[in-house]
């Protein structure tokens, strides 16, 4: 018993490498925002256009793992429509607080959140490289995960 849950816990932790790539047999994993996969997780909760080439072009050379920050962070969905007034540098860096404009809430550490649990995925699964969606506070390659997946090792391409 005690040898099955020390297995179970290597499999779901692996190292940094990541328990579900192998170094050639299976595809490298790659995070990519849950949205560009037509995943209704956008802030207003309305399904996105899906990136029919996109997934097709990654999908030939990748595991895609589907990451929403925003929803990982604790947010709901719909929710608000925060911009970011800076880069994700200065959130993390400087005190910078990203705002909810309907409602006036400091949503900052949603998004904080979510950029770590982003980060954490990837160590988990071994992904060396991120395709986040642009124009998002947490997504973009200058927002909150763009940012802690950058510091973190993470090559992040951002996706218009």
């Amino acid at each position: 018993m005690a040898h099955e849950t020390s297995l179970k816990r290597s499999a779901v932790m692996g190292s940094r490498q990541g328990c579900f790539y192998d170094g050639g047999k299976r595809s490298e994993p790659v995070l990519v925002s849950a949205c560009l996969l037509g995943i209704p997780c956008r802030w207003h909760g309305r399904r996105p256009k899906k990136r029919e080439e996109l997934i097709k072009r990654l999908a030939q050379r990748y595991v895609l793992v589907p990451i929403c920050p925003e929803q990982l962070g604790g947010m709901p969905t719909p929710r608000t429509s925060e911009t970011l007034r800076g880069t994700g540098a200065q959130v993390l860096d400087e005190g910078l607080r990203i705002i909810a404009p309907e409602t006036g809430e400091d949503v900052t550490q949603f998004h904080v959140n979510g950029a770590q649990y982003a980060l954490e995925i990837a160590e988990i699964v071994g992904a060396r490289r991120a395709y986040l969606k642009g124009g998002s506070p947490s997504c973009d390659r200058q927002g909150v995960t763009g940012e802690v997946l950058t510091r973190g090792g993470i090559k992040v391409i951002r996706v218009a």
